[in-house]
Protein backbone atom coordinates (compact mmCIF):
# COMPACT_ATOMS: atom_id res chain seq x y z
CA UNK A 1 0.00 0.00 0.00
CA UNK A 2 2.95 2.91 1.25
CA UNK A 3 4.98 1.69 -2.24
CA UNK A 4 1.85 1.88 -4.41
CA UNK A 5 1.01 5.52 -2.60
CA UNK A 6 5.03 6.73 -3.20
CA UNK A 7 5.08 5.03 -6.94
CA UNK A 8 1.72 7.52 -7.48
CA UNK A 9 3.40 10.11 -5.96
CA UNK A 10 6.62 9.48 -8.06
CA UNK A 11 4.57 9.61 -10.98
CA UNK A 12 3.02 12.38 -10.48
CA UNK A 13 6.29 14.79 -9.97
CA UNK A 14 7.91 13.25 -13.29
CA UNK A 15 4.53 14.16 -15.00
CA UNK A 16 4.82 17.35 -13.53
CA UNK A 17 8.67 17.95 -14.61
CA UNK A 18 8.29 16.34 -17.78
CA UNK A 19 4.95 18.21 -18.92
CA UNK A 20 6.48 21.46 -17.83
CA UNK A 21 9.61 20.42 -19.81
CA UNK A 22 7.26 20.20 -22.70
CA UNK A 23 4.77 23.29 -22.13
CA UNK A 24 8.00 25.27 -21.82
CA UNK A 25 9.38 24.19 -25.25
CA UNK A 26 6.23 24.80 -26.84
CA UNK A 27 6.03 27.84 -25.71
CA UNK A 28 9.43 29.49 -26.57
CA UNK A 29 8.61 29.80 -30.08
CA UNK A 30 5.73 32.45 -29.04
CA UNK A 31 7.43 33.96 -26.17
CA UNK A 32 11.25 35.18 -27.37
CA UNK A 33 9.53 37.55 -29.64
CA UNK A 34 8.95 39.95 -26.70
CA UNK A 35 13.04 39.78 -26.09
CA UNK A 36 13.48 41.23 -29.16
CA UNK A 37 13.47 45.11 -29.78
CA UNK A 38 10.73 45.22 -31.78
CA UNK A 39 8.35 42.05 -30.64
CA UNK A 40 6.07 41.48 -33.05
CA UNK A 41 3.93 38.84 -31.56
CA UNK A 42 1.42 35.97 -33.32
CA UNK A 43 -2.16 37.91 -33.43
CA UNK A 44 -4.33 35.81 -36.17
CA UNK A 45 -5.73 38.33 -38.97
CA UNK A 46 -9.99 38.33 -38.90
CA UNK A 47 -12.07 37.25 -41.44
CA UNK A 48 -12.75 41.62 -41.35
CA UNK A 49 -9.24 42.20 -41.25
CA UNK A 50 -8.59 39.99 -44.29
CA UNK A 51 -11.36 41.41 -46.31
CA UNK A 52 -10.48 45.30 -45.73
CA UNK A 53 -6.69 44.37 -46.96
CA UNK A 54 -7.93 42.78 -49.95
CA UNK A 55 -11.01 45.35 -50.66
CA UNK A 56 -8.87 48.20 -50.28
CA UNK A 57 -6.16 46.60 -52.62
CA UNK A 58 -9.19 45.85 -55.44
CA UNK A 59 -10.08 50.05 -54.73
CA UNK A 60 -6.40 51.10 -54.97
CA UNK A 61 -6.02 49.51 -58.07
CA UNK A 62 -7.48 47.05 -61.03
CA UNK A 63 -3.99 46.08 -62.15
CA UNK A 64 -3.39 42.61 -61.22
CA UNK A 65 -0.59 42.82 -58.86
CA UNK A 66 2.07 40.11 -58.61
CA UNK A 67 4.09 39.24 -55.57
CA UNK A 68 2.35 40.05 -52.11
CA UNK A 69 4.98 39.22 -49.20
CA UNK A 70 3.42 39.44 -45.57
CA UNK A 71 5.85 40.36 -42.93
CA UNK A 72 5.14 38.56 -39.66
CA UNK A 73 3.24 36.16 -41.70
CA UNK A 74 2.37 33.81 -38.37
CA UNK A 75 -0.22 30.83 -39.52
CA UNK A 76 -0.40 32.19 -43.53
CA UNK A 77 -3.23 33.01 -43.76
CA UNK A 78 -2.89 36.31 -45.63
CA UNK A 79 -0.98 34.43 -47.64
CA UNK A 80 -3.29 31.88 -48.58
CA UNK A 81 -6.12 34.37 -48.70
CA UNK A 82 -3.69 36.46 -51.44
CA UNK A 83 -3.70 33.10 -53.37
CA UNK A 84 -7.34 32.90 -53.24
CA UNK A 85 -8.00 36.35 -54.86
CA UNK A 86 -5.32 35.64 -57.77
CA UNK A 87 -1.90 36.34 -56.59
CA UNK A 88 0.44 34.40 -58.70
CA UNK A 89 2.80 34.48 -56.20
CA UNK A 90 2.65 35.20 -52.31
CA UNK A 91 5.56 34.98 -49.80
CA UNK A 92 5.08 34.88 -45.50
CA UNK A 93 8.30 35.71 -43.66
CA UNK A 94 8.53 34.74 -40.17
CA UNK A 95 10.79 34.18 -37.68
CA UNK A 96 8.75 31.74 -35.30
CA UNK A 97 10.03 27.90 -36.41
CA UNK A 98 7.12 26.41 -35.61
CA UNK A 99 4.51 29.10 -37.36
CA UNK A 100 6.61 28.49 -40.60
CA UNK A 101 6.20 24.80 -40.69
CA UNK A 102 2.31 24.88 -39.75
CA UNK A 103 2.28 27.07 -43.26
CA UNK A 104 4.22 25.41 -44.89
CA UNK A 105 2.41 21.63 -43.96
CA UNK A 106 -0.88 23.75 -45.00
CA UNK A 107 0.40 24.88 -48.28
CA UNK A 108 1.35 20.99 -48.69
CA UNK A 109 -1.82 19.84 -48.29
CA UNK A 110 -3.70 22.23 -49.74
CA UNK A 111 -1.72 22.14 -53.17
CA UNK A 112 -0.73 25.56 -52.66
CA UNK A 113 2.98 24.89 -52.68
CA UNK A 114 3.76 26.75 -55.77
CA UNK A 115 1.76 29.98 -55.03
CA UNK A 116 2.35 30.45 -51.54
CA UNK A 117 5.97 29.96 -50.39
CA UNK A 118 6.91 30.68 -46.57
CA UNK A 119 10.68 31.55 -45.47
CA UNK A 120 12.12 31.92 -41.90
CA UNK A 121 13.74 35.37 -42.26
CA UNK A 122 14.52 38.55 -40.67
CA UNK A 123 12.82 41.02 -41.62
CA UNK A 124 15.06 43.42 -40.86
CA UNK A 125 17.34 42.00 -42.84
CA UNK A 126 15.10 40.56 -45.72
CA UNK A 127 15.25 42.33 -48.96
CA UNK A 128 11.65 43.69 -50.02
CA UNK A 129 12.72 44.79 -53.05
CA UNK A 130 11.17 42.23 -55.52
CA UNK A 131 7.62 42.29 -53.54
CA UNK A 132 4.81 44.53 -55.65
CA UNK A 133 2.65 44.28 -52.76
CA UNK A 134 3.89 44.59 -48.77
CA UNK A 135 1.42 43.83 -45.81
CA UNK A 136 2.13 43.68 -42.16
CA UNK A 137 0.68 43.59 -38.87
CA UNK A 138 2.86 46.08 -36.71
CA UNK A 139 3.34 47.05 -33.62
CA UNK A 140 3.96 50.69 -32.59
CA UNK A 141 7.67 50.87 -32.18
CA UNK A 142 8.25 49.13 -35.57
CA UNK A 143 6.37 51.60 -37.97
CA UNK A 144 9.07 54.16 -38.23
CA UNK A 145 12.09 51.95 -38.39
CA UNK A 146 10.64 50.26 -40.88
CA UNK A 147 9.46 53.45 -42.74
CA UNK A 148 12.74 54.30 -43.44
CA UNK A 149 13.52 50.48 -44.82
CA UNK A 150 10.74 50.48 -47.23
CA UNK A 151 12.00 53.67 -48.56
CA UNK A 152 15.11 52.73 -49.42
CA UNK A 153 13.91 49.31 -51.01
CA UNK A 154 10.82 49.44 -52.89
CA UNK A 155 9.78 49.56 -56.34
CA UNK A 156 7.76 52.58 -58.08
CA UNK A 157 5.49 49.64 -58.40
CA UNK A 158 5.15 48.48 -54.73
CA UNK A 159 2.04 49.61 -52.28
CA UNK A 160 2.33 48.54 -48.73
CA UNK A 161 -0.94 48.03 -46.22
CA UNK A 162 -0.44 48.18 -42.82
CA UNK A 163 -3.02 46.80 -40.55
CA UNK A 164 -3.56 47.72 -36.75
CA UNK A 165 -0.76 50.38 -36.71
CA UNK A 166 0.32 53.11 -39.02
CA UNK A 167 2.95 54.73 -40.37
CA UNK A 168 3.86 57.96 -39.37
CA UNK A 169 2.68 59.59 -42.20
CA UNK A 170 -0.38 59.98 -44.21
CA UNK A 171 -1.95 57.58 -46.19
CA UNK A 172 -2.83 57.11 -49.46
CA UNK A 173 -6.46 55.05 -48.53
CA UNK A 174 -8.21 53.57 -45.67
CA UNK A 175 -10.86 50.61 -45.32
CA UNK A 176 -12.11 49.91 -41.66
CA UNK A 177 -12.36 51.11 -38.11
CA UNK A 178 -10.53 50.44 -34.98
CA UNK A 179 -8.18 47.26 -34.95
CA UNK A 180 -9.46 45.74 -38.30
CA UNK A 181 -8.64 49.00 -39.81
CA UNK A 182 -6.17 49.26 -42.70
CA UNK A 183 -4.05 51.67 -44.30
CA UNK A 184 -2.74 51.37 -47.93
CA UNK A 185 0.80 53.49 -48.82
CA UNK A 186 2.19 53.82 -52.22
CA UNK A 187 5.87 53.85 -53.34
CA UNK A 188 5.89 57.36 -53.75
CA UNK A 189 4.01 58.67 -50.64
CA UNK A 190 6.43 56.81 -48.94
CA UNK A 191 9.27 58.08 -50.31
CA UNK A 192 8.25 61.39 -49.95
CA UNK A 193 6.62 61.78 -46.52
CA UNK A 194 10.02 60.13 -45.22
CA UNK A 195 12.29 62.12 -46.69
CA UNK A 196 10.23 65.32 -44.90
CA UNK A 197 10.71 63.20 -41.28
Amino acid sequence: MKEERNSKKIGRILLGVFGGVGLTVLAVPFLTPALRRHALPYVPATREQLDNIFNLLKQYSSKQRKHLVDLGSGDGRIVFEAAQQGFPRATGIELNRVLIYYARLKALSSNQSSICQFKRANLWKHDLSKYDTIVLFGVDTMMEPLLKKLSKEITDESVVVTCRYQFPIKHDRTVGEGIDAVWLYNSQTIREQNLKN
